[in-house]
């Protein structure tokens, strides 16, 4: 049996199993696909019994997500669920100065059309992707943050709601493409900030919430 769940804010992957446990007969075997965010909201396969077996059938698909981007703000772990810093810029005298010129609807939408292909990008310290058996974030908390670039494919795009300095927008990704990496790569091109305020996973190549 297969359970599609909206994940909470602030919940664990491991918080939904246990729950999920609870609720079931002593020894039953549960999995998951993927480690979120606690931070995000969004589709959660989870597989109960012999099924368990089936879930790396999942791990390869392609992905819908809702972002919301905050360019006003920077942080060590590209969204609000900071570690040790995150930090508000003050934007409005570079505005007023001429320094800075506010990027447009058109304007991300021509750098995300640079980018409907695979290419490199960096992920944040703080991530779950593991190098030697070790996730990432577990180096950058012991003050041995290791900067790693990997393959990411953006399929398509679409700007729901846009008011500087916050973007709301839909991204149909690849496999292995991390959203806080593109929020990051957006804010760079304009010299401006880009962190994640919210995530929300709505689709796992057919299932859908």
């Amino acid at each position: 049996m297969f359970l599609l769940i909206d994940k909470p804010t602030w919940f664990t992957s491991f918080d939904l199993i246990r729950k999920i446990k609870k609720l079931c007969p002593r020894k039953t075997k549960i999995g998951h696909a993927w480690t979120l965010d606690p931070l995000a909201t969004w589709l959660m396969i989870i597989a109960i019994g012999k099924d368990t077996k089936r879930l790396k059938e999942f791990v390869w698909l392609d992905k819908e997500y809702i972002a919301t981007i905050d360019f006003s703000q920077k942080s060590d772990t590209w969204d609000t669920d900071y570690w040790k810093y995150i930090e508000q810029l003050d934007l409005t005298w570079k505005i007023e100065s001429g320094e800075l010129q506010i990027p447009s609807r058109g304007d991300i939408e021509k750098k995300l059309l640079n980018k409907l292909w695979v290419s490199q990008r960096p992920l944040t310290p703080f991530s779950a992707k593991k190098v030697k058996w070790k996730k990432l974030y577990e180096y950058a908390r012991e003050w041995n943050p290791i900067f790693v670039d990997t393959d990411m494919e953006l399929l398509d795009f679409e700007i729901l709601e846009y008011e500087f300095p916050v973007c709301k927008i839909r991204l149909h990704v690849w496999s292995g493409t991390y959203i806080r990496s593109i929020a990051h790569w957006i804010g760079e091109q304009f010299w401006v900030g880009g962190i994640l305020t919210g995530l929300r996973r709505t689709k796992v190549g057919k299932w859908e919430l």
